[in-house]
């Protein structure tokens, strides 16, 4: 019996250039940068003075559990009863361990909140023009996006709104970045009390 050996189809030169193409779409995707995490912002009760405007909330830093909340808005000293937002939960401000520009950081006591309910925070927060942020107040999500950072003349980054916000009392409330994960500043300021579109903040700088 004969014993046929089949030759091998030649391939195309259009097939040659189609595996290169392949080839080469597979070594861009491989090394272009990957796309940052977004984390989606949680829901957040803040903490009030009772029949006092201002607002307070607590974070997590590196262990450690702490209150921010703007200088200017007051109602801060050590002693002072603070109310989570519709709840009986409740703390007690300690002694200041940090202070900025128009930031206030405080210890505090509490037997209902804690680590639990802790708001993230990271060392060395960035925040770029253009980032997307999120006012958290009252169990509110406020979205903006970072559209000036600070000068010589003013300290503030601020944020625009897609929707106008009232403002009034919400002064120490956290602002959190979607591309970190964490909080980043502290709102200070807003263009309007009862119908904001702009709100100007501080960034929060541990040591």
């Amino acid at each position: 019996m004969n014993t046929v050996t089949a030759n091998p189809i030649p391939r195309s030169k259009t097939d040659n250039v189609k595996q290169l193409s392949l080839l080469i779409f597979l070594l861009v995707c491989s090394c272009s940068d990957p796309k940052p995490a977004v984390a989606e912002p949680p829901t957040y009760q803040t903490l009030h003075r009772e029949n006092a405007k201002g607002t307070f909330f607590h974070f997590d830093h590196e262990g450690n559990l702490y209150l921010a909340c703007s200088i200017h808005q007051g109602n801060n000293s050590p002693g002072i009863k603070l109310v989570r937002h519709e709840s009986d939960d409740f703390v007690i401000v300690g002694k200041q361990i940090h202070h900025q520009k128009d930031i206030r950081v405080l210890k505090f006591n509490s037997d209902n909140i804690g680590e639990k309910t802790a708001l993230p925070y990271h060392v060395d927060p960035s925040v770029s023009r253009g980032d997307e942020v999120v006012i958290l107040n009252r169990g509110q999500k406020i979205s903006g996006t970072v559209h000036q950072t600070p000068t010589s003349k003013d300290h503030h980054y601020y944020l625009e709104t897609g929707q106008a916000f009232a403002a009034d009392g919400m002064s120490g409330s956290p602002v959190y970045s979607v591309r970190l994960g964490t909080v980043v500043g502290v709102l200070q300021t807003a263009n309007n009390k009862t119908k904001a579109t702009i709100g100007g903040f501080e960034l929060l700088e541990m040591p």
